[in-house]
Parts: C-alpha cells; structure tokens; sequence
C-alpha cells in the first residue's frame, strides 16, 4: 500500500472546499486528487476535526526468532539454508517450526547475504556490507 498524501495536503484541499463555493469535483481538479479522496478526507475533517490519515495497522510478523537463528548461524556460518531450517526447527518447538523461505526472508531482513567462494570451499552466511561502503580491491 503506499503512503498517505501529506497532512498539509489535505488540510488545504479540506480549507479550499469549506471556504469556497467550488464543487468537490473542481477542487479535486485543482489539487490534481480523486473527487471520492476529498470527500473522504471532508468528511474524516468534520468527523474527527483534523484530516490527518490513519495509522497504520495490521500486517504480518514473522514466525522467526531472530536470537535464535542469528546464534545458529554464529555456530556454523558455512550452512546452506536447508541445514539452517533444520538446525532452526530443531531448536524450536513443535508448533514454531518454520519453512525454508521463512528462513531466507529473516536472513535478508536481518542483513545477511550467502557468500559463494571457490570449489572446494563452502558458502557462508555472513552480514551484507553497508550500502555506502567502499568498493573491495575487484571493483
């Protein structure tokens, strides 16, 4: 969903059609808005006395738990994720276990990227870099 418009916004659209005689179609036009917009926020502006949006609400939470994958993978960095999901769920009770994508998510919410290395080495999961860091010596 994407933000709200600014509460500046919508208190001058609210202003210009409470002290004018346009219609709401003409000050949606002027403000280059939605007609159902402006009455919706006319209408929140007499109800509530200010048109601010609401707050956001809902959503979803992960089933995760951050400690405890972040200290799995502290133990063995150089596990692939399905070794990750299995350590993780092993941990965890029954109800709480997880699916292998769950772990990924968690992992790129929390900063960490799999690092691919030469042949005979494994992948690890380390923590990304800073975006404004320095490019490494390879370009």
């Amino acid at each position: 969903m994407p933000n709200p418009y600014p509460v500046a916004l919508r208190e001058r659209a609210v202003r210009a059609y409470e002290t004018t005689t346009d219609t709401y179609a003409e000050v949606a036009t002027r403000f280059e808005i939605g007609v159902n917009t402006l009455v919706r926020w006319v209408q929140r502006a007499r109800d509530c006395g200010d048109p601010a949006p609401f707050a956001k609400r809902g959503g979803w939470v992960s089933p995760v738990d951050i400690p405890v994958l972040h200290r799995l993978v502290a133990e063995r960095p150089d596990r692939t994720t399905e070794e990750l999901t299995r350590a993780y769920n092993r941990v965890v009770a029954a109800a709480a276990r997880v699916h292998r994508s769950s772990i990924l998510r968690a992992l790129q919410r929390n900063g960490y990227v799999f690092k691919k290395n030469g042949g005979a080495q494994r992948n690890r999961i380390v923590p990304a870099s800073r975006l404004n860091a320095a490019p490494s010596s390879d370009g």
